[in-house]
């Protein structure tokens, strides 16, 4: 799913909009997809991001060497206005999403387990996110215990049944093919 992205963002912005909250001063096209994304390193960017167009009106981002997309400030700007986004991020240790709606976040799916936990430790299980989350399988509660589609040992399985969930999208291999637009992060994550 990451491929060698270390972040990716889901996003209910357009693409421009998306790219320059998530720190992207000027983006430009970038019509040779992921794999010419190279050239940003190449040319000494260090951290950039990437954003396309995918189905319902929906941005995917992906990071490299960085993941602004699961900053609070950040998710809390995509999904203002009643709106919801979500950023996933993988280090050698760790798969989590960030999940916000309407400015705040409301948790953090930890990928390799299935369960959800709220910012602070507490999850507001009435939220209409945090329920659409819990009725695919991810547990809200200390248990920590998934059910139902959420029930698997795969990060990224788990990634692609949240998205479908809290956008309507079911990601695919095709969604990362094809012309991008970006560029280099102002400061880096």
């Amino acid at each position: 799913m990451f491929g060698e992205g270390w972040c990716v963002t889901l996003s209910p912005r357009p693409v421009a909009e998306t790219l320059r909250v998530m720190g992207v001063a000027e983006p430009v096209e970038c019509p040779e997809g992921l794999d010419g994304a190279s050239r940003f390193l190449e040319e000494g960017a260090g951290a950039f991001v990437l954003g396309r167009e995918v189905r319902g009106g929906w941005v995917l981002a992906v990071e490299f060497d960085s993941w602004a997309g699961c900053e609070h400030e950040v998710l809390g700007a995509l999904s203002a206005g009643g709106r919801t986004a979500v950023g996933a991020y993988r280090d050698p240790d760790t798969k989590t999403a960030t999940v916000a709606h309407d400015g705040d976040v409301l948790g953090f799916l930890e990928l390799s387990g299935g369960y959800f936990g709220g910012p602070s430790g507490a999850v507001d299980t009435g939220h209409p996110v945090v329920r659409s989350l819990t009725a695919a399988g991810f547990d809200a509660s200390d248990a920590c215990e998934p059910t139902g589609e959420a029930d698997t040992e795969e990060p990224d399985g788990c990634l692609l049944l949240a998205v479908r969930v809290l956008t309507g999208v079911t990601l695919s291999a095709a969604d990362f093919e094809g012309p991008w637009s970006g560029g280099a992060l102002r400061s880096a994550c």
